[in-house]
């Protein structure tokens, strides 16, 4: 696997900055690795959902938009906030849902707060990731 190249993936609250550039560049709030879900930034538009991830579980799909979080008007901040929080509480985040003219109340059990995925060097073992990728010289 992938630890046998050198490296291997773990899990931390701070975007890396491919995903940063993702969110900006989409305009998109992206927890797929969190809630399950990536949402429009300004709109509230849920785009994705994971397949049996936490959102799923919930009902949640694709076109319904996110009105409020946590009985607060939606923005990206107020959804990262409340990602954020899932650690400090055993209160499942709610979510005002609108989906064409209905509103409903989703709440999603999720208490392990922000993960983004990261390559981390393994120490003592070869980078054979790092081999593959370095540029090779003199190849026409």
């Amino acid at each position: 696997g992938l630890e046998r190249s050198g490296w291997k993936l773990v899990f931390d609250a701070t975007p890396s900055a491919f995903i940063a550039s993702y969110e900006k560049r989409e305009k998109v709030v992206q927890l797929s690795y969190s809630l399950g879900l990536e949402a429009g930034a300004d709109s509230g538009v849920i785009s994705e959902v994971v397949w049996d991830g936490p959102a799923f579980r919930a009902g949640l799909s694709r076109g319904q938009q996110i009105v409020a979080v946590n009985w607060r008007t939606y923005s990206d901040d107020v959804l990262r906030d409340a990602v954020r929080a899932t650690t400090a509480g055993s209160a499942p985040i709610e979510l005002l849902i609108k989906s064409y003219d209905e509103y409903r109340t989703v709440r999603i059990d999720y208490h392990d707060g922000a993960r983004y995925p990261h390559l981390e060097r393994i120490a003592d073992r070869p980078d054979r990731l790092g081999a593959l990728l370095r540029p090779r010289t003199g190849v026409q």
